[in-house]
């Protein structure tokens, strides 16, 4: 939800609300943006209920968008894709532009293995198989 917060605005209160509603799952307030990030069961509890309680603690709601999230396998499915097209990408690159391409390439590969680590999609060994050495080697990639 994309609110516009009003000069009373509570906003400890208003998360704290939406996650005591019945049919919310989780609700985070994103501090720089404002936003608040709502999972609910919308068979529990509607829209209209979220806003009037936002409203209720000072928030205007100026929009709001329905997330579209992935099934864990269909995320894997195109992390790994993504990996896949990176490589011979990159060896092409590598042949055509020298150590430019070859830094874009470890910053991409940096990329991927933040995203892989951070949800648990791929692991350190899978990465290590399907990415060459070279590309895993020097300061643009981290073994968080």
């Amino acid at each position: 939800m994309i609110v516009r917060p009003e000069d009373n605005a509570d906003r400890e209160a208003a998360g704290d609300e939406l996650e005591g509603l019945l049919g919310v799952l989780a609700a985070t307030l994103d501090h720089v943006t404002s936003a608040f990030d709502v999972i609910f069961d919308a068979e529990i509890v509607s829209d209209d209920e979220l806003a009037a309680s936002l409203h209720h603690y000072g928030y205007e709601v100026v929009s709001w968008q329905e997330a579209r999230e992935m099934h864990a396998s269909l995320q894997r499915t195109w992390l790994l894709d993504q990996i896949g097209s990176l490589v011979p990408r990159a060896e092409l690159e590598l042949a055509e532009r020298g150590t430019y391409a070859e830094g874009a390439t470890k910053g991409a590969v940096d990329a991927y293995i933040r995203v892989g680590r951070a949800f648990g999609l791929v692991t350190d060994a899978e990465i290590r198989r399907l990415i060459p050495a070279r590309f895993l080697e020097g300061p643009l990639t981290t073994d968080d």
